[in-house]
């Protein structure tokens, strides 16, 4: 389970600086629209509109690393042990006794 729960979360990573660097680069994208834009409402509202939805798009990549690993620290070490549950046949008697005197 370990094994799987590494190569799971080093995946997620992975994906995670893919996305990243996509975002970084579609904000440069934005940026640059927005500062060459020459004063053109259009232009300068196109570049606010990617530079903003870059952002988004990396809080939303990183809120979505923070569920992986929390469900799958969730799965790997459960913080509820279910075990087999006690016989009462075997559990030795003293049902009479209520220590009562």
């Amino acid at each position: 389970m370990g094994d799987l729960t590494q190569t799971i979360s080093n995946l997620v990573g992975i994906l995670l600086g893919v996305v990243g660097a996509v975002g970084v680069g579609y904000f440069v994208f934005g940026a640059y629209q927005y500062l060459t834009a020459s004063g053109a409402p259009h232009q300068m509202e196109r570049g606010k509109t990617a530079m903003l939805t870059a952002l988004a798009g990396i809080v939303l990549a990183m809120v979505a690393f923070g569920v992986v690993e929390l469900v799958i620290d969730a799965v790997s070490n459960p913080v509820v042990q279910i075990d087999t549950p006690p016989d009462p046949a075997s559990s030795g008697g003293n049902s009479g006794n209520n220590g009562g005197g």
